[in-house]
């Protein structure tokens, strides 16, 4: 039945991708003394069409389109050269000469436009993309989570990184601290991240080697980076299967102003969807927004974001170590502001200062148990960036966080805050155009923990050709332990991770090889003692423990790699990602060193887009496999020895978008794990271990039918 099922689906795929006619242009490139140029990028502009040169430096591509395009030529290191042609189904043949760029010290291009950020940016999706992904039902993390070095969460709110926790990944918003980006950490539920994908311009995360300016991570960095001042005045709606949305976005002269908001009830959708939750009060959530954007200058920036978020559910979970279930009850209540200006002053400085304030209000129950977690952080930061001989920069800057936590359970409480201020400095040196180099120091201190911690970092890259690049890292990296602990202690230390990574890319055009191997040290992790192992499989952390300290250590090691080709297949796109992790960590309350549950050994993800000729229809698919997760069985001598079984998941997404004047419109249906295959994230045992309840998703499938209009706009702003 299932091998039925894989090769229906694979049909449809395959002829969904394969069809319509073709136009070939073909041509070559050549430099100034007339001799042929390999690696050359030739593309079609305004449209997702192009290829590379061959060693020949002659290239070939096909396209489904007809009328007048502009044919670009482009190479590092030389003038760009364009040319406009009629394609009308007829084969067309361009040629094209190239001029060196002799500017001094121009350098190569890294990561992107933006300097001086992780140098790990090239996993970057646009809105469109995250909404296209398949399984993803337009979710910042999930589309994420289909590159290398990033797991599948599974049953966990958060973004695993190359053996990471959660806690690990670091999340900024215009380069500003979000402290809780995603909804409320219950148990076996994944919840999204709070913000919509169509506030950013793009979104990237960073596998290693993230810059001195960002700190208090010890595996990864997410940046999400929002758009510029809105095009025009325009008003949104959505409605979607969970709910629906408003927006309006006001153009002014040099400025934009946008308010919006969303009520989301899961309860119509779970009573047509069976649920593996047994709910008892479906998700409740209110949503207001604001984004102001002002353009100081040609160069400067000032942009303003709010927004609150009120959610409320309870849900039934199989406890094993009693008959009757237990009832979570829980409400979040999150506010989020952050203002930052950026510009560009004389002589080549470059100016950014932002603060940002998050405040997030939590209570409920456990049967009649009631508890309480809030937490309150402001963020400030300052940095001048100073560009000199070509492309080479300096970057100084400072940063302030001021943190509080409070929490109580059953009458009892607790609370600290703290102050951490920390100092960076970074350069980017061009000696050649082949050769780059990257070095950076951040200084921290804690007012709490009275602990000061210098972290060196630098990174080397060689562009060997236009095509080849390597990239070798080192870094330390620091982190306070967390928060619950530090209500209970001052005498923990910062835990610590040591970073080595070696990166190989080869880009030709629309095709990009990535490989990549890594080694991470973690060093100082916090370390409990508890009455019963508790692994953080119940409800959060342990309730009584009897010692800290920072003697727990572990390592995660691997390689991963990626493959992305936008080019073989007409009209579409699909990328490759797999990854392999070898890790253990002794921290916590574990018995010994051992796989902790949050990390597969391998991951495989193959992510695939077509449209149609006339863009108006778009479809996607996703394979996900990761290997068994493992558990803690008391019965079991060996420590978390026990695996589950391998998961797979199928997904696929229809898009459409129908030619309306005056409103730019979207149908999106996407349906997750579309063959209902049966996937465990683990086992929940009782004390003694004669009982157990399985960790299963909250559905066997999921379904997100979406339907978006934004009038007089042509881009969703909220």
């Amino acid at each position: 039945m299932l091998i039925n099922k894989l090769c229906l689906l694979a049909g449809f795929v395959l002829s969904v991708f394969l069809s319509h006619a073709q136009t070939i242009l073909s041509g070559k490139v050549q430099d100034a003394n007339g001799l042929p140029m390999p690696g050359v990028n030739i593309i079609v502009k305004s449209l997702s069409l192009g290829t590379a040169t061959d060693e020949r430096g002659e290239f070939r591509f096909k396209v489904h389109v007809s009328g007048n395009y502009l044919l670009q030529a482009s190479a590092i290191g030389y003038l760009s050269d364009s040319l406009k042609v009629l394609i009308k189904g007829e084969r067309v043949l361009i040629n094209f000469s190239l001029h060196e760029n002799n500017h001094d010290l121009e350098g190569i291009l890294i990561s992107n436009t933006r300097n001086l950020t992780e140098l790990n940016r090239n996993y970057t999706l646009s809105p469109i993309a995250m909404v296209l992904t398949a399984g993803a039902a337009a979710d910042v993390t999930a589309a994420l989570q289909t590159y290398p070095g990033a797991a599948p969460a599974g049953n966990e709110t958060g973004f695993f990184v190359r053996g990471g926790t959660a806690a690990e990944t670091t999340v900024l918003f215009d380069g500003m601290l979000v402290k809780n980006a995603f909804g409320s950490r219950l148990p076996d539920l994944a919840n999204r991240s709070r913000f919509s994908v169509f506030l950013f311009d793009k979104t990237a995360f960073s596998t290693n080697g993230y810059t001195a300016s960002n700190g208090q991570a010890l595996s990864s960095v997410l940046t999400m980076d929002t758009r510029g001042v809105a095009l025009k005045s325009s008003t949104e709606f959505s409605l979607i299967d969970l709910g629906m949305g408003a927006a309006h976005t006001h153009r002014f002269k040099n400025s934009s102003l946008m308010l919006g908001g969303n009520y989301y009830n899961f309860s119509p959708y779970h009573k047509i969807v069976a649920q593996n939750t047994q709910w008892e009060k479906d998700p409740e959530q209110k949503q207001l927004s604001m984004h102001y954007k002002y353009k100081t200058s040609e160069t400067g920036m000032f942009k303003v974001f709010a927004d609150y978020s009120d959610t409320r559910l309870s849900f039934k979970i199989n406890n094993p170590n009693y008959q009757t279930k237990d009832l979570l009850y829980n409400r979040n209540k999150n506010i989020y502001v952050n203002a930052n200006y950026q510009e560009t002053l004389k002589s080549d400085w470059k100016l950014f200062t932002g603060v940002s304030y998050n405040k997030t209000q939590e209570s409920g129950w456990v049967n009649s148990d009631e508890y309480y977690q809030n937490d309150e952080v402001w963020h400030q930061k300052i940095s001048l960036t100073k560009r000199f001989r070509g492309s080479s920069q300096v970057l100084l800057g400072a940063e302030l966080f001021e943190n509080a936590r409070a929490e109580g359970y059953t009458g009892m409480s607790r609370k600290y805050s703290d102050v951490l201020s920390a100092g960076f400095a970074e350069s980017e040196l061009y000696f050649t155009d082949q050769l780059n180099l990257k070095t950076g120091l951040r200084l921290e201190s804690s007012a709490y923990l009275d602990r000061m911690n210098l972290a060196p970092r630098t990174a080397i890259y060689f562009q060997a050709s236009p095509i080849h690049k390597i990239i070798a890292s080192y870094g330390h990296y620091y982190q306070k332990p967390d928060d619950s602990f530090l209500t209970q202690t001052s005498k923990l230390r910062d835990e610590k991770s040591i970073q080595y990574a070696l990166e190989y890319e080869m880009k030709m055009s629309f095709r990009i090889l990535r490989f990549s191997a890594y080694f991470k040290d973690y060093q100082r992790l916090v370390k409990i003692k508890t009455p019963v192992f508790s692994g953080f499989q119940a409800y959060g952390p342990p309730l009584q423990i009897e010692d800290f300290n920072n003697n727990g250590k572990g390592y995660a090691k691997g390689f991963d790699v990626f493959w992305k080709d936008k080019q073989s297949i007409d009209l579409a796109e699909y990328y490759v990602s797999y990854s392999y992790l070898d890790t253990k960590r002794n921290y916590l309350d574990f018995e010994n060193a051992a796989r902790p549950s949050f990390a597969p050994k391998h991951t495989f993800n193959l992510v695939a887009m077509r449209s149609t000729a006339n863009v108006h229809w778009q479809f996607s698919g996703t394979y996900t496999f990761s290997s068994g997760r493992s558990y803690f069985n008391p019965l079991n001598p060996v420590f978390m020895a026990d695996r589950t079984h391998y998961n797979h998941n199928v997904s696929l997404g229809i898009n459409y978008l129908p030619n309306w004047k005056k409103r730019f419109s979207a149908f999106n249906l996407n349906i997750n794990n579309v063959l209902g295959l049966n996937n465990t994230y683990g086992y929940r045992y009782s004390f003694e271990g004669s009982r157990r309840e399985a960790i299963l998703p909250p559905a066997k499938r999921s379904f997100l039918l979406s339907f978006l209009m934004s009038i007089n706009g042509d881009e969703f702003n909220h």
